[in-house]
């Protein structure tokens, strides 16, 4: 038999569970009356919670989720709905597809110094909306922090100061609840709560960014809060210009700590491109204007910019974009590409002819067929992700959680010579300083297809990555971004696996 759905308040269907913690669960779910999807999250307070710690938790959890409905900003994932059901709370919230912050940290590696920055004004627009609202956070992290693949970037979990992971509870005159790698001194020692607070646990976060790690990792909760009270937070040595918010936002003592209006500031000048690149290059920022790549993986996600005039604070594009004019040279047709088989690897992926057959399936792989337009041969595992970008159809990326990255772009405007598109994307990345320690490897003109050309080169992200880019026409209306990426260490032997990526790849009709 088949279980029935689970129903609350006879109102939400629960669906897919989206994550757990230690104070919650979260599902997506489906809304009955206003027929959309919801994110529910059903508070699970901890068992050793004495009677009343547990009322008190349950008390200011719903008060404080009310207060938060009262939010409305881009931003912030909106609250909808508290539910009371049998001693029960249940949170009712705006569903935003996206990976969080810690998943593309986790999965892709720090971010470069200047994403991270972009990055912070949006959710330091989000903290400002709820302080002038009377909210607090009490628990921005990395992992509250959602990408949507819609473009936005959003703080969720407002006012509810929940435990996710690591947690500690101490009773004085009320309990503290929060994540204490992310949590200020001050919060921590005697529950002091203020926009200060959330503000440290923004320069927690920022600072997680850029290292991949937090400010106070330790071996243990007690080690982190012994630390947290004791000593400075651990030098940053990626952070580059961001190295100044974190000075400001990271001091202990919060009347000495940065307010809101300087964080702002300092943050936009660490968005800043370095220096005005030459007229000759400009066009290409520009039209890529829109799309910011998170930490030089390829991993992007679009920045809708209502106002034209303002001046772009944005990096240059990205690895794989397909902005009209901009994206590698890339297209759908319905020739067959020209492949060799994956068994002949050499030092850099061939683009010799198999004609239109295709290549035996290996164990361990699958053949996938995207519904945005393309198919191709992709190892068992491997997480697919549809990442919204400079394109409606947006782009597909393709993770095993261990660096090995697999993204396909695609225009219906392709640029008419793939290698010349290569080159004017390599000059404007290289001068700008988006890509640490960049080392070009070649570019040059491959037989793909109708036209395409390959783009291999290095940089670091805290290790040296190895990245090939392939641009391919494969019509006079489509064009393809084929991006791989793995630690260099891993390169040689992943070779095969690229070959046979491209032997395979197939244009959809």
């Amino acid at each position: 038999m088949t279980a029935a759905p689970v129903e609350v308040a006879g109102r939400y269907v629960l669906g897919e569970p989206l994550g757990a913690g230690g104070m919650g669960k979260v599902w997506v779910a489906r809304d009955g009356v206003l027929d959309r999807d919801v994110a529910v999250k059903e508070i699970v307070l901890p068992d050793d919670l004495v009677a009343a710690e547990r009322d008190s938790v349950h008390r200011r959890t719903v008060q404080e989720a009310r207060a938060a409905a009262q939010l409305s900003h881009p931003n912030v994932a909106q609250v909808y709905d508290v539910v009371e059901n049998d001693g029960r709370a249940w949170i009712v919230m705006e569903y935003v597809p996206s990976r969080s912050l810690q998943q593309v940290i986790t999965e892709d590696g720090p971010l470069e110094p200047r994403w991270a920055a972009v990055l912070g004004l949006e959710v330091l627009d989000a903290l400002e909306a709820a302080h002038l609202a009377g909210v607090r956070h009490r628990d921005v992290k990395p992992a509250n922090v959602l990408l949507g693949t819609d473009g936005r970037v959003v703080l969720t979990d407002f006012g509810i100061a929940t435990i996710e992971g690591d947690s500690i509870i101490t009773t004085s005159s009320e309990l503290v609840l929060g994540s204490p790698h992310y949590m200020s001194p001050e919060r921590a020692r005697d529950g002091t709560d203020s926009p200060a607070s959330d503000l440290w646990s923004l320069g927690a976060t920022l600072y997680t960014a850029v290292e991949g790690r937090s400010p106070y990792k330790r071996d243990s909760v007690m080690g982190t809060l012994t630390a947290l009270a004791a000593d400075e937070p651990d030098p940053p040595q990626q952070a580059g210009s961001m190295a100044p918010v974190l000075e400001g936002l990271l001091r202990k003592d919060p009347s000495q700590r940065i307010d809101t209006a300087e964080t702002r500031r300092r943050l936009q000048k660490a968005a800043a491109p370095p220096a005005e690149p030459s007229r000759r290059r400009r066009p290409l920022l520009v039209a890529a204007a829109a799309v910011v790549i998170l930490g030089g993986s390829g991993a992007t996600w679009a920045l809708t910019r209502p106002d034209p005039a303002k001046p772009v604070a944005v990096p240059p594009p990205p690895v794989a974009s397909v902005a009209p004019s901009v994206a590698p040279s890339v297209s759908p047709s319905a020739a067959a590409p020209s492949s060799p088989a994956p068994t002949k690897a050499s030092a850099s992926p061939s683009a010799t002819a198999t004609g239109a057959g295709l290549p035996a399936l290996p164990a361990g792989w699958r053949a996938y067929k995207d519904k945005t337009g393309f198919s191709l041969y992709v190892p068992e595992g491997w997480k697919r992700t549809l990442e919204k970008g400079a394109t409606s159809k947006g782009m597909v990326y393709f993770r095993d959680g261990k660096g090995h990255v697999l993204g396909i772009d695609q225009t219906n405007t392709p640029a008419k010579n793939p290698k010349a598109d290569w080159e004017g994307k390599a000059e404007a990345r290289s001068s700008s300083g988006d890509l640490r320690g960049y080392q070009e490897i070649s570019i040059k003109e491959v037989k793909y297809f109708k036209k395409a050309a390959d783009w291999e080169y290095t940089y670091s992200d805290g290790g040296t990555r190895h990245v090939l880019n392939r641009g391919v026409i494969t019509s006079a209306h489509q064009a393809y971004g084929i991006y791989w990426a793995t630690r260099a260490a891993d390169w040689s032997s992943s070779k095969k696996d690229i070959e046979l990526i491209y032997a395979s790849f197939r244009p959809n009709p």
